[in-house]
């Protein structure tokens, strides 16, 4: 039972497989993702408790950022980044599928039991991407793509979080703690679980597989160190005492926002120079950096907090960017771009609405439509998928 997990021998048939596991991952951060955005909509907000806004938010963070990073892309485009067939331990990356699922069910019924869950399962996951870019890479370090640095940074930061999460909830459980508190403490390794994974996902888009020379290359290693690194060690060490709101704050803008908007500067001077079409993952991925600004600028505003929502809605967006140049890898050509076009831009808007008080019922149509649209891209997905495995098993 051992030995399958291990094996790193060249085979189509285990590059099928592989894939498979990664496109299972990629459909479970989907409905983990149509669930908590459902629990956002107008219909659900008449009477919202604490309850549902807690599955909400751990939801569009643990169950659907994580899985579909980790699980989804780690199968599919990170073995091919590094010079390889597949991951090295694929076997513990579908125990942790097991686990992630059970977690998304429980989530509702049982939250406290469902972070054990994802605890357990991602960090299976993040073993597995570890190992793979340790072990098994046949480039340098120092030639390492953007995505392959944000994955690895993610997975290191996994197993930094998911331990003391671990604890911290059993503990929770034991002292009867409320969902706020929780929320409350989980702020910092969030924002890093969030923001590490989607610029890795930003560069995939907007830069071309074959740039080792730019200026994004060379700090992705740093940026993406401080951020899925440390950030989670600094939050650990606040647990053994309480800090300062203003050092939260401070921990919060050094370790994430700083470091993003260096990756971010980097970018632009890379598009920049390779004069981009303005295609739609494109749009994808320049509406998610605009959501992080929008995010970390109202810091600045008077009287107004740092607006989590709006750097929420921008990882969401690098994640359905990533998504979509996704399905376009998998069914090339079945997708329409001006339908990409749309899209992007209807999530966009719905999210610069939805963060201003005067327009979130608008905003909360068009992310509601937006969300829609998602389903019946999955649905889409899900039987295309069937035609091209029933025209193979034909034609052979």
């Amino acid at each position: 039972m051992i030995y399958p997990a291990v094996d790193t021998a060249p085979d189509t048939a285990s590059l099928r497989s592989g894939r498979r596991v990664g496109t299972s991952f990629i459909l479970l951060a989907l409905f983990a993702g149509l669930l908590g955005g459902s629990l956002a909509l107008p219909v659900l907000q008449q009477h919202p408790t604490s309850g549902q806004a807690f599955c909400h938010g751990i939801l569009m963070t643990f169950f659907v950022m994580c899985p579909a990073a980790l699980g989804g892309f780690g199968q599919w485009l990170l073995p091919s980044a590094l010079g390889v067939d597949r991951t090295m331990l694929r076997g513990m990356t579908m125990a942790g599928f097991g686990f992630l699922s059970a977690g998304v069910v429980l989530l509702p019924v049982l939250p406290f039991v469902a972070l054990l869950l994802w605890s357990v399962g991602i960090l299976a996951v993040a073993i597995d991407v570890i190992t793979t870019c340790l072990e098994s890479r046949t480039c340098r370090f120092r030639d390492m793509a953007p995505l392959v640095w944000s994955l690895l940074a993610t997975a290191c930061s996994v197993v930094l979080v998911a331990p003391v999460l671990a604890a911290v909830v059993t503990r929770g459980m034991m002292d009867g703690i409320t969902t706020t508190a929780l929320i409350e403490t989980l702020h910092l390794p969030e924002m890093a679980l969030m923001l590490t994974p989607a610029l890795g996902l930003v560069t995939s888009a907007l830069l071309p597989r074959s740039d080792a020379s730019g200026v994004t290359s060379a700090v992705s290693p740093y940026v993406f160190g401080m951020m899925g690194v440390g950030g989670p060690l600094l939050w650990m060490d606040g647990l053994y005492g309480a800090l300062p709101a203003t050092v939260g704050s401070s921990l919060l803008v050094v370790t994430q926002v700083v470091p993003s908007i260096v990756l971010i500067a980097a970018l632009c001077r890379d598009v920049w120079r390779h004069k981009r079409d303005l295609d739609g993952a494109v749009l994808w991925a320049s509406g998610s950096i605009l959501l992080f600004a929008a995010g970390w600028l109202s810091d600045w505003f008077p009287a107004h907090s740092s607006d989590h929502s709006a750097v929420a809605f921008g990882g969401i967006m690098a994640l359905c960017g990533g998504f979509y140049a996704w399905v376009e890898m998998l069914l090339p050509g079945r997708i329409p771009a001006m339908m990409n076009r749309l899209h992007a831009a209807l999530m966009l808007t719905g999210a610069f609405c939805s963060i201003v008080p005067a327009f979130m019922v608008y905003g909360e149509i068009l992310m509601g439509i937006s969300l829609l649209a998602f389903g019946l891209l999955g649905l889409f997905l899900l039987r295309e998928s069937g035609r091209t495995r029933i025209s193979i098993r034909v034609s052979a």
